[in-house]
């Protein structure tokens, strides 16, 4: 059995980043997802996500904000999180369709 290997410590010795889901927990104030896909661990607001997204922006793969918006969509998705009382997915669709262009701009 291999052992594990450990965690590189940051390049500046401080704590590690908090992932997306990690952020999105946090301004849920819970300690972890949904405990199956047909139940809810909360609700987030898409200001809320928004916030999120400009603060992983840095590290995210994602071009735009646009794009980590999406991420975060999807994030919520996989902890069981629901956006403004919808279904991520349905969120992410918006978000293609630029529903959601006035946040993701700052207006």
């Amino acid at each position: 059995m291999a052992d594990k290997p450990e965690k590189a410590p940051s390049p500046k010795g401080g704590a590690q980043k908090q992932t997306m889901a990690d952020m999105i927990k946090k301004e849920l104030s819970i300690e972890k997802g949904a405990a199956n896909k047909d139940a809810s661990a909360g609700d987030i607001s898409i200001e809320k996500l928004v916030k999120v997204a400009q603060h992983k922006k840095a590290d995210s793969l994602g071009k735009t904000l646009k794009d980590v918006l999406k991420e975060a969509a999807g994030t919520c998705k996989s902890i069981g999180v629901t956006i403004n009382g919808k279904n991520p997915i349905a969120v992410i669709r918006e978000i293609d369709e630029g529903k959601h262009d006035s946040l993701v701009a700052g207006k």
